[in-house]
């Protein structure tokens, strides 16, 4: 009764320790994430949210290992089952610590991409390549610290390096391509793209190995990065998402061009106003006179590549309409075969 009496006696100082300990970090978590929140919302820091993103739950678990293992220090354990707790408290230590530098990291270049472009960029490309590099080095890092030799395992690491990339050719291809894809600004999630080999759709992601296209009836397209980087690429939301939209008009001779002017930009006007999607004055221009109309076109601005679509059946609809109203005769093509009769 008396060893059970001592026994309890001699971990209550390891207890008051390791609660104290896991209470002081409760507390300074508290008061470091509300101090930095205060700071970013008065400076408009957007570094100091990502850094509260990624310290939310650590301190409280950084102090609760710690105070476990400074309270096992002052416990009655053995020396031999001390040295195996420091060895497994300093390997969780490396671990808590590359998962905080990977969320910095991730957190960071979400920063860096809204700063720069002003929107969301794809970020899957390079959070996978942020994930297995900081693991990587945590792995290295915690190998060395059980007191196994990271160096032949670098050794073997760069002379496999040559088989391994010999291997996957054709995947090192569609990382590199993606990196210089995504890197160069050439196109990013959001955009509408048209390839010279027919396919067009929205970019729905960058992947370390492909890219995907949402097309217009709702499926994805899936293009290899080498593929992509090697054709030819019309982005129609660079250098601006909006784009000029011209509609061709055939119009009659006997029409008055004033009156066909006046009355097509109107309609324009009235259809881009309805939508709320007036961007600029629309423009009126006669392009050419042909062997049987009078070419016209007319020139109005879009949001974005998607909105044409609506925009044209709309303002072609009223058009029509409205040319019937106002007497504007269409022109069609009218060709005039003269017969001669044998004599």
């Amino acid at each position: 009764m008396n060893t059970d009496v001592d026994t309890i006696k001699a971990w209550v100082p390891a207890l008051i320790i390791a609660a104290g300990i896991i209470a002081f970090g409760i507390i300074l978590q508290k008061l470091v994430l509300l101090y930095l929140h205060r700071l970013a919302r008065k400076d408009r820091w957007k570094a100091g949210l990502v850094f509260i993103s990624s310290l939310r739950g650590i301190i409280i678990l950084i102090s609760v290992i710690v105070g476990i293992y400074v309270g096992l220090i002052n416990s009655p354990l053995p020396i031999s089952t001390l040295h195996y707790a420091g060895k497994l408290h300093s390997v969780i230590i490396i671990l808590i610590a590359t998962i905080v530098l990977r969320r910095v990291l991730k957190g960071m270049l979400k920063v860096y991409t809204y700063r720069e472009e002003g929107m969301k960029r794809s970020l899957s490309l390079f959070n996978t390549i942020i994930s297995l590099t900081v693991f990587s080095v945590g792995a290295l890092f915690i190998l060395d610290n059980l007191g196994i030799s990271i160096t032949p395992i670098i050794t073997a690491l760069g002379v496999g390096g040559l088989a391994v990339a010999l291997a996957l050719q054709d995947t090192l291809s569609n990382l590199f391509a993606g990196i210089h894809i995504t890197v160069a600004h050439i196109l990013k999630p959001g955009d509408y793209i048209v390839l010279s080999s027919g396919e067009e759709g929205t970019v729905s992601d960058i992947t370390w190995r492909c890219t995907t296209l949402l097309t217009q009836s709702n499926n994805i397209v899936v293009i290899p990065n080498s593929k992509l980087a090697s054709t030819i690429v019309t982005n129609f939301s660079l250098p601006a998402r909006s784009l000029d939209i011209t509609l061709p008009l055939n119009i009659s001779y006997t029409n008055d061009l004033e009156k066909v002017e006046r009355v097509t930009l109107e309609v324009v006007n009235n259809v881009l106003q309805e939508m709320n999607v007036q961007l600029a004055d629309p423009i009126f221009r006669v392009k050419e006179m042909s062997d049987f109309a009078v070419k016209c076109g007319i020139t109005f601005t879009v949001h974005e590549f998607m909105r044409q679509y609506i925009l044209r059946h709309t303002i072609l609809k009223r058009l029509h309409a409205r040319y019937k109203q106002e007497g504007i005769e269409i022109a069609f093509p009218i060709r005039n075969v003269n017969l001669k009769k044998e004599s």
